[in-house]
């Protein structure tokens, strides 16, 4: 008897079988993959480009969710608190530089791609406007 003919009687075979676990499988891996959360924690090298030269920072990124906290590495012994989120391969962060005439906040957003993000432009106070780059360590 054909296959199918066997299917209509109700006789299925291994290969059916296999065929609907896989059909029930496929929506759950995919909403898995898509749905995955990236990790940014860790030690990142922060280049900003701007008319002003180039500077590099370090951050330290601890992620909790959607929730990024950390510390930013300005040099000369100045550490700053962090804060921002990561949607999706969104990133935004930002911290404070205390300055005699008020603090003023550096605002930072990119796209992460793997151990790099690409950062958008912006104005990044006296550092000038320009554009940022970051590297996993």
């Amino acid at each position: 008897m054909p296959v199918r003919c066997l299917a209509a009687l109700g006789v299925t075979t291994d290969i059916h079988y296999r065929l609907l676990a896989i059909a029930f499988l496929i929506p759950f891996v995919i909403g898995s993959i898509a749905g995955a959360q990236l990790d940014v924690t860790g030690v990142w090298e922060i280049t900003l480009n701007t008319q002003t030269g180039e500077t590099t920072w370090t951050a330290t990124f601890e992620q909790d969710g959607e929730k990024l906290l950390g510390k930013v590495d300005l040099g000369g012994r100045e550490i700053l608190p962090l804060e921002g989120t990561v949607e999706g391969s969104t990133i935004k962060l930002q911290f404070i530089v205390p300055d005699l005439d008020g603090d003023m906040p550096i605002d930072l957003a990119g796209e992460v791609d793997g151990a790099t993000i690409a950062g958008d432009q912006g104005s990044f106070i006296w550092y000038g406007a320009g554009d940022w780059t970051g590297k996993k360590k």
